[in-house]
Order: structure tokens, then C-alpha cells, then sequence
């Protein structure tokens, strides 16, 4: 029998405790081999258990890898965008990138923005149903867009669609793009609706809740929003805001970055292929513009937002659109952009001055700035419709705050008058261009020149009615007769509507003849008593304000509020 051998869960002896037990004041209980304690062989026995075991680091390690290996054999499969696994070509020749490509390329974007993550099946069947809703025949689909190119565009020339594109192919390749301008150019108010509402759904769908951004969701969007110049809500603001996050996503708005931002260096580091750089293209470079033209207008008008923030990138866009001649319209989007850009600066400074009227050493240099982008207009340019109504619009945005300041009758200020005569002739030469369009292609007119159409209204209605000794306003009766001008503009009007008889009763044309009818209705009484003061206008007296009543009777809530607040909210 062997001497050491003590039965299990035997208590040590007083006084022969270990270490351990005696430090912790709990029972030391033997082995049965006689020495050391089971408790404390138990301790060691599971700390070096622990020991055994990988370290937390090596277990981490192992973890990340096997996340990145599935990550890389899944693929997109497991839903990283396409375009991090294989880097977009670059063009042999950036400036000659071709503008519309096939669905399939169109998803690698060659900008290094937010990827566009591959479109979900649902939105893609609402845009092919949304597209068949239309009910368009293959003629009139050629027709609207072949008007697309050759009305339209002579407006706001954000996008170039070469001639040898087809409806068909752009329906294909970009149904989007297609269904936006199929839908504008409907003057229905009831197809209109269907259409417009079609649109939104999937702006909301793509951009909202799928996060998608893509060129062919901006530049669908940017039709939409300028030709969109009926509406049931005011929608400019929210939509301005839209296309100035998508191109700010898409990154055109920018030079491509010569280094990665932080997440892109993420990306890599776990095993994300990313694009190659390349230069932007040519339809990024005019999407950019176009953009800074529409948000700019409704800044200059509705004075609720910002512009989207001019770049050194779209500066250096202006030149090269110029020097790539790629088509015509490039000249005419860079010199609105470049006349755009006066009256933007006019807008923040205005604004930023807490309403002061800019002294005249300001609307000096705003009107130098102006005839220095008036040189610069290329020869075939200078008599074009939309520069004049641009040049025009410019010249009273500079010299239209002197009307808020009275003079003294003893000592009228001579700058002033001046500034006050430029807006008289510049208000005439405004509307002498716009009752020049043919009335068969209204449809083309994009929100932003009836946003100057109103601001050019309000500004010759207060040179109408201007009380100062020392303005006459019999002047301005001879040289722009503002009710002449409204029964002109119902007459065009009235005329557009008649061109189609295919068409509902009750559309777009028949609203525009309302509008003008009303408010010549509301200022007559005000305008005759200003002209005539020795009649009392067969009794009648009052002002606009008074008169409001004729207007609200009218149906015309259809028009977008926004645009109606522009033209009588500013006539305080």
C-alpha cells in the first residue's frame, strides 16, 4: 500500500494548508497522491487551457480574412457595386467620351463619386411601365424628340443627344432620360399628371430609398425639373436640392481627386478593386453646368436656397466645352452660364448685404462684369433669343434695386434715372424677344424664362406705377405698354393651343391665357388711374391688392405656387 496515498477529498491537516488556499482562507483539500491541492491544480490546469488557445489578435485576424475571402469570391453577387470589381476603361480620348452608352457600360461610371449600385429589378419594371403608359406611337416618340433637340435645347442645353440616336435607342438605353422627355413635352394636364406622377414615384424610389445615383437618374431629373412649368405644389425647391446632391454624389462638380478620401483607402485596404481615374467627360461636364444654370435661377428668384457652389473644376468645363466643339449647342450653354454667373453674383451680394440697395460703385462694376461677358459672346450668338433674354434679364437684376429708394423731389439722383431707364428698355428688348417665339414651340420654354418672364413683369409693372416727380411714366406707357404686352401674351397663348386639336380642352395653353387675362384684370385699375389721374378710371379705384379677388376666382391654382408668389408676392 503506498504511504502517500490519501483518499480523495481529503481536508489538509491544521496548520499544512497551501499557499493559495490559506491566502484565499478557503478548505485545502489533497490529492490523493498526498501532495499539492486539487483546487489549485484546477486553476493552473484552465489557465493553461487558456494558454493553448489562439490569441484574441490571431483570432481576429482570421475573422477579417475569411470576411474578405467571401467578400471577393461572392462578388457582386453579395451586392458590392460592379464598378468596384473592375475599373471603368479609360477613353482613348476623354474629350470625345460618347454620350449615351449601352445600359450595361452606362453602369460603370467613369466619375469617382459614390458607385452607382446596381438598379433593383421593381424600378427598373415602373420605368418600362411607366414608359408604356405613355401610349406614344414610334412616329410622334421620333417627332417630341427630334422637338426635344431642335426646341428645347435652344433654351438650357444641359445634354446633347447626337442626331444619329434614334427614340427607340434612347428608350433602350436610357428610359429614364426618354420618359422625362416624352412627359414634358405632353401638353395634357391629364396625360401630364399621370406622367409627372410616374416620375416622381421613381425619383423617390431611386434616389431615396434605393440611394442610386446615377447620370441617367440626374439628367432625367434635370428635364423634369425645367420643363416642368405646371405642377400642383411647389416642388422647385426640393427638386433643385435633388439634383444638386446627385451631382454632388456623382462627384462632376469636382476634378477627380488625385488621392483617395478615407473611405476609398478602406475599400482598398480590405480588397476592393476601385475605377481607374479618369478624366471627366464631356456630359458630366454639361450636367455640372446645367445644374449651376437651374439652381441658380431658383435661387435668384425664390431666395430660399443656394446655387450649387461654383468650382475651380466647372470653371476650367467652361474652356474646355468651348475648345471641344463637340456640338453647337456648348457655346450657348457656356455663355448663359458665364451671364448667370453676373447675376449670381448680384443675388449674393444683395443677400448678403441684409437688403441694402448696392451703391453705385457696385452696379457699376456688376454692369462692367456683364459688357465684359457681352464681348465675349461668340458672333453667330449675339442676336440668339435666349442670350438676349438672358443679357436683358441681367441688366435689371443689376439696376433693378433703385427702385426701392425714393429720390427728393428737389434733387433726384441723375445715376439713378439711369439705372431706371436701363431697366425700362432693357424690360422691352426682354419681352420684344419672348412674343417672337412662335407659339407652336411654347412647349420648349423651361421654367427658368418664365421665372424671368415674371421678374421682368413685376419690374416693368413698377416702373409702370413708379411715384417719383421725376420719372415719367407716360414714358413708359409709350415705350412698353404693359397691358398691350398681357393681351399679347394671351393672344400667343391662345394661338399654342390651337395647334393641336387632337388635344383635351382644358391643358396647359388654356391656363397660361387665364393667367395673363387675370392679372391684367388685377392691374388695370391701378395702371389706368397712374396713366389717366384726371379720370377716375369710370369710377373705379383701387390697386392690385384690391383687385386680387378677379385672380384668386381664376382657375389657375394649378400653376406651380412658387412661380405665382414670384409675380404677385413681390409686388410689395
Amino acid at each position: 500500500m503506498d504511504v502517500n496515498h490519501v483518499p480523495s477529498g481529503t481536508p489538509a491537516p491544521y496548520g499544512r494548508a497551501c499557499i493559495n488556499c490559506s491566502r484565499a482562507k478557503s478548505k485545502c483539500v489533497l490529492l490523493e497522491r498526498g501532495h499539492g491541492c486539487e483546487r489549485y491544480v484546477e486553476r493552473v490546469l484552465r489557465k493553461r487551457n487558456g494558454r493553448s488557445s489562439t490569441s484574441k489578435t490571431a483570432q481576429l485576424e482570421a475573422k477579417l480574412d475569411n470576411i474578405v475571402s467571401l467578400l471577393q469570391t461572392t462578388g457582386s453577387a453579395s451586392g458590392i457595386p460592379t464598378d468596384w470589381e473592375h475599373a471603368a476603361p479609360a477613353p482613348t480620348n476623354a474629350q470625345s467620351t460618347p454620350c449615351f452608352l449601352p445600359k450595361a457600360d452606362n453602369a460603370i461610371s467613369t466619375s469617382t463619386g459614390i458607385p452607382s449600385p446596381v438598379s433593383s429589378t421593381s424600378t427598373d419594371c415602373s420605368i418600362s411601365n411607366a414608359c408604356n403608359s405613355l401610349q406614344i406611337s414610334p412616329e410622334d416618340a421620333e417627332k417630341t424628340l427630334r422637338n426635344f433637340r431642335t426646341q428645347n435645347m435652344k433654351f438650357i442645353p444641359f445634354l446633347h443627344i447626337p442626331s444619329h440616336v434614334t427614340s427607340q435607342q434612347l428608350r433602350l438605353e436610357r428610359p429614364f432620360v426618354w420618359l422625362a422627355i416624352m412627359a414634358v413635352l405632353t401638353p395634357g394636364i391629364d396625360r401630364r399628371d399621370v406622367a409627372f406622377n410616374h416620375i416622381t414615384s421613381i425619383i423617390h424610389q431611386k434616389i431615396l430609398i434605393e440611394v442610386s445615383p446615377s447620370m441617367e437618374m440626374l439628367l432625367g431629373t434635370m428635364i423634369f425639373i425645367t420643363w416642368t412649368t405646371y405642377t400642383k405644389r411647389p416642388f422647385l425647391n426640393f427638386y433643385s436640392h435633388v439634383i444638386m446632391g446627385l451631382a454632388c454624389d456623382l462627384g462632376i462638380n469636382q476634378a477627380i481627386p488625385k488621392e483617395p478620401s478615407t473611405l476609398q483607402a478602406f475599400k482598398c485596404a480590405v480588397g476592393w478593386k476601385q475605377p481607374d481615374l479618369t478624366t471627366r467627360t464631356l456630359e458630366e461636364r454639361r450636367a455640372a453646368l446645367g445644374c449651376f444654370l437651374i439652381s441658380s435661377c431658383v435661387a435668384l428668384t425664390m431666395f430660399r436656397i443656394d446655387a450649387l457652389r461654383w468650382t475651380p473644376h466647372m470653371e476650367e468645363s467652361l474652356q474646355i466645352l468651348m475648345d471641344a466643339k463637340e456640338c453647337p449647342e456648348d457655346e450657348l450653354l457656356v455663355t448663359l452660364v458665364k451671364i448667370q454667373l453676373v447675376m449670381d453674383k448680384v443675388h449674393h451680394y444683395r443677400r448678403d448685404s441684409d437688403g441694402q440697395s448696392p451703391s453705385l460703385m457696385y452696379i457699376k462694376s456688376f454692369q462692367a462684369q456683364l459688357e465684359s461677358v457681352r464681348s465675349q459672346i461668340p458672333q453667330n450668338l449675339k442676336q440668339q433669343n435666349t442670350v438676349l433674354l438672358y443679357t436683358s434679364m441681367a441688366e435689371f437684376v443689376i439696376h433693378e434695386t433703385v427702385m426701392k429708394d425714393m429720390s427728393t423731389p428737389s434733387s433726384p439722383e441723375l445715376h439713378r434715372l439711369e439705372s431706371l431707364c436701363t431697366c425700362l428698355h432693357a424690360s422691352k428688348t426682354w419681352f420684344d424677344v419672348y412674343l417672337s417665339i412662335p407659339p407652336e414651340t411654347y412647349l420648349g420654354i423651361p421654367f427658368t424664362i418664365y421665372f424671368q418672364f415674371s421678374r421682368a413683369l413685376v419690374t416693368l409693372y413698377k416702373l409702370s406705377t413708379l411715384d417719383d416727380p421725376a420719372w415719367d411714366k407716360n414714358m413708359v406707357r409709350n415705350t412698353a405698354n404693359i397691358l398691350d404686352i398681357l393681351d399679347r401674351i394671351t393672344y400667343g397663348m391662345k394661338t399654342a393651343n390651337s395647334q393641336d386639336i387632337n388635344e383635351a380642352e382644358w391643358n396647359i395653353f388654356d391656363k397660361g391665357a387665364k393667367m395673363a387675362q387675370s392679372i391684367k384684370q388685377g392691374w388695370e385699375p391701378k395702371l389706368m388711374e397712374t396713366w389717366y389721374p384726371s379720370v377716375s378710371a369710370n369710377g373705379i379705384e383701387g390697386d392690385f391688392v384690391a383687385s386680387s379677388a378677379a385672380i384668386d376666382a381664376s382657375p389657375m391654382n394649378g400653376f406651380d405656387d412658387a412661380w405665382m408668389m414670384e409675380i404677385f408676392g413681390s409686388m410689395g
